[in-house]
């Protein structure tokens, strides 16, 4: 029963994690695009995070349009995570897969973070296309949906970018997956 505990414990905190970074990478997003700081998005965003990146905002100041204390937040989340992850579950570890996995984690978060956001904005593009949030997924995700856009022409009326978009980034996650947690074969 000890293992089945554990691994319900890692599964938990492995959610706990996920959401968490990719909300920080997601702050990090946001900022680069200038959403109104009342943009309810924002608001959410900035509530959740505020506790982690606002010190260390103090001490990493955001310069140009990359909001570094939020990717620095999000990077020290990340090695916790992995830590966590390491040795909740007692494996073994290497010192490059321990460097790596963060980034890797990181990396991860931001490929779900897609993925689910492309669920989202076509299914909201469905229900309803007038929505404020239907327009900001498209805002966040169109440097994605973009270039698929170039190449795979609408069928129809019907666009077939964010199936791709979720089948590249899954496709990405199946490589990316195995170095989030440190797993890296030398």
């Amino acid at each position: 029963m000890r293992p089945l505990m554990l691994h319900l414990l890692q599964y938990i905190l492995g959610i706990i994690f996920s959401c968490f970074g990719a909300i920080l990478l997601l702050r990090a997003w946001l900022h680069y695009w200038a959403l109104s700081p009342r943009h309810p998005l924002c608001e959410f965003v900035r509530r959740i995070t505020d506790w982690l990146v606002v010190p260390i905002s103090r001490v990493v100041p955001t310069r140009g349009g990359v909001h570094w204390s939020a990717l620095l937040s999000a990077l020290a989340v990340a090695v916790v995570a992995v830590l966590v992850h390491r040795t909740i579950g007692h494996l073994p570890a290497t010192p490059i897969g321990l460097i790596i996995a963060p980034f890797a984690m990181m990396a991860r978060w931001a490929l779900e973070m897609i993925s689910w956001g492309a669920i989202i904005w076509a299914v909201l593009s469905w229900v309803n296309r007038e929505s404020p949030m239907t327009y900001t997924l498209a805002v966040l995700l169109d440097p994605f949906m973009r270039p698929i856009r170039r190449v795979l022409p609408t069928f129809r009326g019907i666009d077939f970018s964010p199936l791709v978009l979720i089948l590249i980034t899954n496709l990405l996650l199946i490589v990316i997956v195995p170095f989030s947690r440190g797993f890296i074969i030398l």
